[in-house]
This record gives structure tokens, sequence and C-alpha cells, in this order.
């Protein structure tokens, strides 16, 4: 059932929150102890998510309570909605209380822009897209308390934790017994966040709701994975820097699980070194282009969750569970070309990541043509923490023109202006996909060559 737990860090946090806080905690522990705990959130869910969570049972007094609850909270936080700081609250998803952040005005907002992140990050990599991106994208001193406004310019913006990684885990080793940490599992977890959490009490009348997903690395393929399969929650999606690889099984190695406790004890050396101080300064050194970048907290950030007593056993999970199991890389991409102009697709590369190269960005234009592709330099792996004023610029942009071009507002169609080449050091280029260097342009013939086979035996 979905707990509406209000964020001491909200600037409104009054007696009445507090309180129906409190009780929330309460009545979360003495769940725990109802022999006939809930999978998911929600009875209605138990067909829909059943592959992933299990069959879904609660005491109906209990689900009385809490859905009241859920209400009140929702009620005497409705003010803060509009609150220019970030909140914090948590939903529960297959027995892990699941951790999301969100800034700006979810009932009146018309684009809902959610961000994901990679691996071993979590929401924290997102607050400098949140603290500017939440409000009206049409007000630079970002005044969204207009009370005559009807929420047209408006842009809600979030970040979610997926379930092994920042603040989102189980309560205790029994709940994961059965649940894999994997693409599928992660791409069933945002629909359901999408739908039950970001569209419900979203504006339904007037012009409709647009969501729009975000990702980064592991984020990126996430968001090409659920827009692939879910053609009808997803308007846009935003790639940055998308890595095309995850999960390198067809199916699991039996004895390769989190449960087998052996593996666990022989895997905690290595374990202990990943996710080590220096080890962790020295990945992010790789992958960002400017290390003056990379702040102490957000190394003290990517630590903190693999304290969490169920962190080794969500991390064995994750690289021994298989791939996507609907469709390969190269399918979500032709499956998203597919759909045309129904969904707005946006690239924002850093060139210089040594991971994802700009070969990857470059192929994935070649494939979706319609699709907008900015690269940004010098920029590595992590654009949106490295360079968060470009990345934010074009964001805004995007949506602007994606979703806002039949705007009644005068004013608002003269302020959207061209994006600039350079903001704050760092380039912002608009590219064609056409290769540009030698292994681009291998790259480039061995596709054409490719496709002038394929077309061949499909004439035969």
């Amino acid at each position: 059932i979905h707990l509406c737990i209000a964020s001491p860090q909200s600037d409104l946090y009054s007696a009445e929150t507090m309180a129906s806080s409190s009780l929330s905690s309460l009545l979360i522990k003495a769940d725990e102890r109802v022999s006939s705990l809930s999978s998911c959130s929600s009875r209605r869910h138990s067909g829909r998510f059943a592959g992933v969570c299990g069959p879904t049972r609660r005491s109906a007094a209990l689900n009385t309570i809490c859905c009241t609850l859920s209400n009140n909270v929702a009620s005497s936080s409705s003010s803060s909605s509009s609150s220019s700081s970030i909140e914090g609250d948590y939903y529960e998803f297959c027995n892990h209380a699941c951790y999301y952040e969100s800034k700006g005005d979810r009932e009146r907002a018309r684009v809902h822009v959610v961000f994901l992140h990679g691996f071993g990050t979590g929401t924290f990599h997102y607050r400098k897209q949140l603290e500017t991106l939440g409000g009206r994208i049409d007000d630079d001193d970002d005044d969204d308390d207009d009370d005559d406004d009807d929420g047209s310019m408006m842009m809600c913006a979030w970040s979610m934790d997926i379930c092994g990684q920042g603040k989102s885990w189980p309560r205790k080793k029994e709940d994961i017994a059965e649940f894999e940490y994997s693409m599928d599992t992660w791409a069933k977890q945002v629909e359901f966040f999408v739908r039950e959490i970001v569209l419900r009490g979203a504006r339904k009348e007037d012009k409709p709701t647009k969501v729009v997903l975000a990702g980064n690395s592991l984020g990126g393929k996430l968001a090409l994975y659920v827009s692939a399969t879910c053609d009808d929650a997803v308007d846009g999606i935003m790639l940055l820097n998308a890595t095309p690889f995850w999960g390198f099984l067809k199916k699991r190695i039996g004895f390769l699980n989190k449960e087998n406790d052996v593996l666990v004890r022989l895997t905690q050396p290595y374990w202990d070194t990943f996710r080590s101080k220096e080890n962790v300064r020295r990945l992010l050194n790789m992958v960002y282009a400017d290390e003056t970048k990379i702040e102490e907290s957000l190394i003290d950030d990517i630590i903190e969750p693999t304290e969490n007593e169920f962190a080794i056993r969500a991390f064995i999970s994750t690289f021994t569970s298989p791939k996507a199991s609907k469709m390969s890389y190269d399918e979500m991409l032709e499956t998203i070309r597919d759909r045309n102009e129904s969904l707005r697709v946006g690239l924002v590369y850093g060139r210089e990541d040594p991971w994802v190269v700009p070969l990857w960005g470059q192929r994935l234009k070649r494939v979706i043509k319609n699709a907008t592709y900015y690269e940004l330099s010098p920029v590595g792996h992590c654009p949106n923490d490295e360079a968060p004023e470009a990345v934010n610029i074009v964001i805004e942009s995007l949506v602007r023109d994606w979703f806002f071009n039949d705007s009644d507002d005068d004013a608002f169609k003269a302020s959207s202006v061209p994006l600039p080449k350079s903001i704050q050091g760092v380039s912002i280029e608009l590219v064609d996909g056409s290769p540009r260097n030698a292994f681009e342009k291998m790259d480039y013939w061995k596709d054409q060559f490719f496709v002038r086979k394929t077309n061949i035996k499909s004439d035969a």
C-alpha cells in the first residue's frame, strides 16, 4: 500500500504531518508482523506484477487504516506540493521500501520528467536537475505559487531509487528470497512508479499530462526498455550516455545467486575493495572529464548504500542476473523508431565518455532518425552531474519544443530562443549522426553493409 510519509526536509513540515508520519512508521512495523504481508502495494496490481512480486494479501483492517492515513497525509501536505524545496517520500514495491524525490506541483504540472540513475548511484545524482527543473519552466524566478496559473506551463521533476540501490531496500532477508535485481524487475518498478506515484492525482482535464523518462547509463537503458514495452505510459525519453549493455547471461546459472552463502563469503573481499573510498574515487576519475567536478559528498553518497545489510546480495544478484527478457537493445531501438512521432527522443551525451563513447550515440541517432542529439564537451559519462547547467537547459528546451508549441501564451512562445553554443565552459553541439572519425566511419559502413545484406535476403 502506498504510504505517503512527509519528508522532514520540507519547509512546511507541520505537527500534523509529523504525527501522521510517526503513526505511519508504527503501522509499517506492525505490518511486518502480519503473516499475510502484501508482496506489492495494492491488491488491484496482483495480476499485473505477479511475475515479480508474487501474490498479494493483507488484512482488511490494516488496509483501511493505511488508506485513511495516506489520504490524511496527502491532504495535510497538499500545500507543499508546489514547495520550492525537494521533497522525499517512500512507497512500497515487492516488499521493498522504495525512495524517491520530487520538486514541482504534482497536480497542476503538465509535464513530469522522471530521472533514472545509473548503477551505484541514486536520487542524489539528480538533485541538480530537480532544483532547477521543478516548477514553471518559463519563469526564471522559479515562482510557481501563482494561484491564477492553471499549471499549463509547469513541470514536475522526479528521481527514484531502483531496488537494491540508494535508499530502496527490503526490510528483512526473507523479502528478497525470490526477488531478482535485474532489468526486468527494475523495468516493472519504473512502470509501477509512473502509473501509481507520478500519474496518480495528475491533471486529467484540459491538456493531458505528459511523462518523460530521462536516464543516465543503466538508467538510460531502463528508459529505453520501459518506453519500448509500455507505450501507453511514456511520451518521451531523454538518454544521457545510455549504456547499450546490461546483463550477459541468457538465463541465471543455478549456483550464481544471492542466496548462496558460500558465494557471498567468497565475494566479500572483492566487494569491500570495490566499495572503498579509494576505488570509488578512482572510478569517478576515469569517467568524469573534469575531476574537479567530483565532490566528496558524491563519494560519500555512493558509499553509504553499500553499508546496507542486503547490499552485497543485491550486488551479486545484479551481476548474475539475465539480460532483459522481452527484447534486445537493438529491438528496443527499432520498436521506439517505429513509434515515430508518438514518442519524442532526445540524446544528451558527454563526448569524452570513455565507456559509452560517441559512437554509441551516433549509432542510436542513425536508427531513430527523428531523435534530437546534443553532444556536450568536455564532459564524461555523467553529464547530469558534471555539466548540470548544460543538461538542464537542453532538457528544458526539448520539453518546450515537444509539448508546449501549442501554447496560447505569446510571451512564452517569444521566450523559446535557440540554445547557447556553450554554458559554464561546456560546449553544446547539435549533431546529425554522421560519422566524424575512423572508428565511427567503420561502424557506419558495417551498419550499411548489414542493412544491404538484410534487404537482399528479404528480396530473395
